[in-house]
């Protein structure tokens, strides 16, 4: 009897690890700042000046160019979310589904000069336009998922968050600063279902404050997990306690 409820106890442990659960984890500015790996901007995938820590913000030197692409991957069920002031009139934005610069997804977001060749440009000049963009970059090609003339507000704070699901993701931009929502974009597209997240800029004379980094992932329920192994503990010493 003990071995056919131990053995009870012990499957159904195992699928209440199997299962999962979504938790929230905010990631400490240092935490982003030291771990996560500062690379080169994405869009032309060069690098100038550097990230700094500045209080409860990470920013960047003058006319900054660069990524920090974070120390782990993140599976199909996710969500990735930050907070940035614009402070300049050039591009920022998200990564996730982040394999190497050639291969990953990417929110683009410029007032004057954004992604090169991509899109139509409606202020912008030699090629190079503003406004929103969310763009699949594989095997080095770039192609726009979404794109909207919309431009940033210099000085405003925005919420940036996406949402990964088994069919592609969710991407939702929030002014802070007049609480306005600016887009929620579905897009359906499964080409990158693990990958990095990060962060980029790109010629940002005063580079942006990214503050509030926030991950939610999918991970075994700890509780339940506890709960149960005290389960079979309790089941084995009771067993002990009768065979001495």
């Amino acid at each position: 009897m003990f071995y056919k409820t131990t053995k009870t106890a012990i499957v159904t442990l195992m699928l209440i690890a199997i299962s999962q659960t979504a938790i929230a984890s905010p990631i400490s500015i240092s935490d982003v700042f030291n771990n996560w790996t500062k690379g080169a901007s994405i869009i032309g995938n060069s690098t100038a000046g550097s990230w700094v820590l500045s209080g409860n913000s990470i920013t960047g030197t003058g006319n900054h160019r660069g990524s920090l692409i974070s120390d782990v991957s993140l599976n199909t069920d996710f969500s990735f979310s930050v907070n940035s002031i614009a402070r300049d009139d050039d591009a920022f934005g998200l990564l996730w589904g982040f394999q190497d610069t050639n291969n990953h997804y990417r929110l683009t977001w410029a007032q004057q000069w954004g992604e090169s060749g991509v899109g139509s440009s409606t202020q912008g000049s030699e090629g190079i336009f503003d406004g929103f963009k969310i763009i699949k970059e594989s095997n080095g090609i770039s192609s726009i998922l979404y794109s909207s003339d919309t431009e940033y507000v210099r000085n405003h704070n925005y919420d940036i968050s996406v949402l990964g699901t088994s069919n592609g993701f969710a991407l939702s931009v929030k002014n802070l600063t007049n609480n306005t929502d600016i887009f929620n974009q579905s897009i359906t597209d499964t080409t990158f279902q693990s990958g990095k997240i990060g962060i980029h800029e790109n010629y940002q004379n005063n580079g942006n404050a990214w503050s509030n980094f926030n991950v939610t992932t999918s991970v075994p329920e700890p509780s339940s997990l506890a709960i149960f192994s005290l389960v079979i503990i309790g089941l084995a010493s009771r067993r002990m306690k009768k065979s001495a």
